[in-house]
């Protein structure tokens, strides 16, 4: 299997990681962009709120998983997958390519919107996006792509698919996703 290839099978276990788990805490609106994270390997940084829990992983493609405070069980989580690419490619080639089993393997997966973006100067896609995993509540999700000379970067937003939870999460985690710098 190609290295990039393999970011749609780690997508699929991200996902399901971002789902699990709960926390307390106060709401986003309360909570300053306050915690600078980078990456074990000095790859990327990104701002989180201090009510957040962060883990960074030195090893494997997920290189950092953040969960956010939970109301009424379910709080936004932050994901970000590394990989090495084959070569340079633009951001709407590896998401595409990644999308092929993301499509597959997410029940009821629906695109609400997705297209290019410029996010801190940097050429990026985004998809916005619904699915079902089992025995969870449905998923709003949030990926943006980049890719930078032979590093592909996926994060991942994540609120339940219900109105409150979109209205809550989602503009924090855009805020979020919108701080995250390659290094």
């Amino acid at each position: 299997m190609q290295p990039f290839m393999r970011v749609r099978w780690v997508l699929v276990v991200v996902a399901c990681l971002v789902t699990a788990g709960t926390g307390t805490g106060i709401g986003w609106a309360q909570s300053a962009m306050a915690q600078i994270v980078t990456d074990p390997h000095g790859r990327f940084a990104m701002a989180f709120p201090s009510s957040w829990q962060i883990a960074t992983k030195p090893e494997g493609m997920v290189a950092l998983l953040a969960a956010g405070p939970a109301e009424g069980g379910h709080g936004p989580r932050v994901n970000v997958v590394v990989e090495p690419l084959p070569g340079p490619m633009a951001p709407a080639t590896y998401a595409a390519h990644a999308e092929q089993l993301v499509a597959v393997a997410f029940r009821g997966y629906t695109v609400i919107q997705q297209g290019d973006a410029t996010i801190a100067g940097r050429p990026a896609y985004y998809r916005y996006f619904t699915w079902e995993p089992n025995n969870l509540p449905p998923l709003y999700q949030l990926q943006v792509y980049f890719t930078s000379a032979q590093l592909g970067f996926v994060l991942t937003g994540s609120t339940t698919n219900d109105p409150d939870s979109v209205r809550r999460d989602m503009p924090l985690i855009v805020q979020i996703l919108s701080t995250f710098r390659v290094l």
